[in-house]
């Protein structure tokens, strides 16, 4: 996948999101049961700090070091990381949590800008994706996660 069908598929995926969202009051973005005890606010949260993770993965790359981020946490599985998480920024007000959503996925997009296709793509360039694409793992924490996610809003919203 090259750098422009990344960033149509970020845009993509975005769009969807906020197609759904613009129709919701901010009680219904806050009322748990979405996912577990999950709010959308929370699913929003969970999105944007697996995305975070891939911007400073992105830059650790760059940089030519081995990724620190969740993704190569040793002592945590994932699921743990996103329990951690929820109880860390449940609390979050919900102005705060959509201005920090769209700078996370702004800096997403710098930091696609800063690699070029072959970079994305090669899956010998980074000996620590253990031959996965560098593009597998943006997609996987930004996109494809968001794409994920909606599905299960719409599941949600389509039950109440």
């Amino acid at each position: 996948m090259n750098k422009s069908e990344i960033k149509k598929q970020l845009k993509r995926s975005r769009e969807q999101l906020f197609e759904i969202l613009d129709k919701l009051s901010d009680e219904q973005l806050e009322t748990p049961g979405v996912e577990g005890n999950w709010s959308i606010k929370d699913i929003i949260m969970h999105i944007m700090l697996w995305e975070s993770e891939i911007i400073k993965l992105l830059w650790q790359a760059q940089q030519g070091l081995h990724p620190t981020t969740a993704h190569f946490a040793q002592q945590r599985d994932i699921d743990q990381i996103n329990a951690d998480w929820f109880e860390e920024h449940k609390d979050r007000p919900l102005d705060r949590v959509f201005p920090d959503f769209a700078g996370v996925r702004q800096q997403t997009l710098r930091r696609i800008d800063s690699f070029n296709d072959h970079d994305l793509n090669d899956v010998k360039r980074y000996a620590w994706l253990k031959g996965e694409p560098l593009w597998k793992w943006i997609a996987d924490s930004s996109f494809a996660h968001e794409e994920k996610h909606i599905v299960e809003i719409r599941k949600w919203l389509a039950s109440q």
